[in-house]
């Protein structure tokens, strides 16, 4: 392992480029309650201190597959907290996007990403990606978003600040 500080570009959006996908789909944005803070698996620590840092306004956009109830895609929506130096009051980020295998190459992550900003209209809307994941950047840049800063995560609290 290396003491290279990893190097994110943060993204705003630019433009919605509608995206249509299959209507075997639904989706819905998730509001969570301190006793339920979201609906698919992963680590509830995370969520509880987003739901604390953002005074309960994070959001989930979840895809699901109608026919098998299952989640297809989330994407989690946090307005702006102390770790995201660089964002104004009234921004949002999209953080831990992910799409599940069986569902990928279905164009749900640039349908989520448009109906996010449809939502959010007004807002500046950010999204941050690793510089080196590939996938992602194509997939930001294809929902219209454009490359505005590159940032890195600071050792103490992972608090994201602009490269100067």
């Amino acid at each position: 392992m290396t003491n290279k500080q990893q190097i994110y570009w943060f993204y705003k959006n630019e433009k919605i480029n509608l995206v249509e996908i299959d209507d075997k789909f639904s989706f819905n944005f998730f509001k969570p309650t301190l006793l339920n803070l979201k609906l698919h698996n992963g680590n509830s620590l995370v969520y509880l201190f987003w739901y604390i840092f953002s005074l309960g306004r994070y959001r989930v956009f979840y895809i699901i597959d109608d026919k098998t109830k299952a989640i297809a895609h989330y994407s989690i929506l946090i307005p702006k907290i102390f770790k995201y130096s660089f964002m104004k009051k009234d921004d949002w980020q999209i953080v831990n996007v992910f799409t599940f295998s069986v569902y990928r190459k279905q164009k749900l992550y640039q349908f989520a990403l448009a109906k996010i900003l449809s939502e959010l209209k007004g807002s500046n809307i950010w999204i941050g990606t690793r510089n080196d994941n590939i996938s992602s950047i194509n997939g930001v840049e294809k929902a219209g978003f454009k490359k505005a800063a590159n940032v890195r995560k600071t050792r103490v609290f992972g608090i994201y600040k602009l490269n100067e």
